[in-house]
């Protein structure tokens, strides 16, 4: 949502005007939908300099009192596109760019965002998701539980890409990717992070039919996808 969205902002609601039947006969039992107002206290990305409150529309799911969750005083994260032709200037339209594009705020959240935002604005990371692996190799050691494996990945945007599983006796796998040409310049994955997610989001359950047999191969790509975890991707209305 962070990439997609053409603003992210923090905010504090200061009212949730929930709409009645009449003005919104369609909402399905059980949801609620409402308008939502509140005070930016910062744009982590937007197009143009924004005024200092906003209002847009939500639903979801209604609290046990049938109300909106997010009440007054809320703080949130907004995934959002800035709507033109506000009637009041002073006051910015937005549209929500998922159902569920806004999200409860916490540090942990902000600084993610932050994160995620600074890491796209570097060369080749829009185009680094990861579509298959084309081909790759492993070598043993020269003591016994010594080896390297090394898949070389076919990404989005036609970069170069490759993961590295190195096994040292006594140690846990090391699993590192090199998004250049050097495969000496391999750095560890961090989650939360598009490095991490091309991976964790685009390699394919299994390896290539012609790399399935390749001895030491499939158990170091299985725990290189166990080492990345889920992928946390959700699908939305």
């Amino acid at each position: 949502m962070a990439l997609a969205s053409p603003a992210v902002i923090v905010a504090t609601i200061d009212k949730a005007g929930k709409l009645s039947r009449r003005i919104a006969p369609d909402v399905p039992t059980g949801e609620v939908r409402a308008l939502m107002e509140a005070e930016l206290k910062a744009a982590l990305k937007a197009p143009a300099v924004l005024p200092a409150r906003a209002e847009w529309l939500w639903q979801g799911p209604a609290d046990p009192r049938g109300r909106p969750p997010f009440g007054a005083g809320t703080p949130v994260i907004l995934f959002a596109e800035p709507v033109s032709g506000s009637r009041n200037a002073e006051v910015q339209q937005l549209r929500l760019i998922r159902a569920d594009a806004m999200q409860r705020w916490t540090p942990e959240a902000e600084a993610m965002v932050r994160a995620i935002l600074i890491e796209a604005t570097r060369p080749g990371a829009a185009g680094l998701m990861v579509t298959r692996v084309s081909d790759g190799f492993h070598s043993e050691g020269t003591v016994a539980g010594q080896s390297e494996s090394q898949f070389f990945l076919a990404t989005e945007g036609g970069s170069p890409a490759t993961l590295v599983v190195q096994r040292m006796p006594g140690q846990p796998p090391s699993i590192t990717l090199a998004t250049g040409e050097v495969i000496d310049r391999a750095t560890p994955i961090v989650p939360q992070t598009l490095r991490w997610r091309a991976l964790a989001c685009g390699l394919p359950p299994v390896l290539p039919d012609q790399l399935t047999n390749v001895a030491g191969l499939a158990d170091d790509y299985a725990a290189a996808r166990l080492s990345l975890g889920d992928c946390g991707r959700r699908s939305t209305r």
